[in-house]
Order: structure tokens, then C-alpha cells, then sequence
């Protein structure tokens, strides 16, 4: 698993700020697994932590919906470089 060192850097600060992370996080296995043998109309909605989701504002939850796309596409370009682009991703 690659990090980003500037993703880590800002994680770590907001630890010693005591907020809490709530970007969402996907993994290229949880994709995988949910697109595998069917056709997923709402991929978003389908990855959305609805408790987390819940509890935000309008502007918290635009970004945490822009955070979780961006997301979901680096799991969709890290099947697709795998050799997963047959499969139908």
C-alpha cells in the first residue's frame, strides 16, 4: 500500500488537534468485492457511512461525497491497472 506523504502529514495533525478523520476510505478490495458479479447502479451510496454522512453539515457532506468519488475512482484506476479492465470495471 502506497501513502501519500502529504495525506499522512495532515492526518497527523489533525490527530494532534484532536479532530477526528472522517474522509471517507475505500479499498480497492471493498470495490472490487462490491462490482464483482453485478451491475452497481450507486457505487457512492452503496460506499456511503451513513452515521458519518448523517452527522454532517450540507458543505461536510458535498466534500465528504467529492472525497469519497475521488476515492472510489483511485480503487477503479488500481483495478484497471492490475489487469481487472476485462472484468468491467
Amino acid at each position: 500500500m502506497q501513502y501519500n506523504v502529504h495525506d499522512v502529514a495532515k492526518k497527523a495533525k489533525r490527530r494532534l488537534h484532536g479532530q477526528k478523520d472522517d474522509r471517507p476510505r475505500v479499498s480497492v478490495e471493498k470495490v472490487r468485492a462490491m462490482l464483482d458479479g453485478e451491475v452497481v447502479a450507486d457505487p457512492l451510496g452503496r460506499l456511503t457511512d451513513r452515521a458519518v454522512f448523517d452527522a454532517l453539515d450540507d458543505i461536510g457532506r458535498q466534500r465528504y461525497i467529492l472525497e469519497l468519488a475521488a476515492s472510489y475512482n483511485r480503487c477503479l484506476e488500481q483495478l484497471c491497472s492490475r489487469g481487472n479492465a476485462s472484468s468491467g470495471y
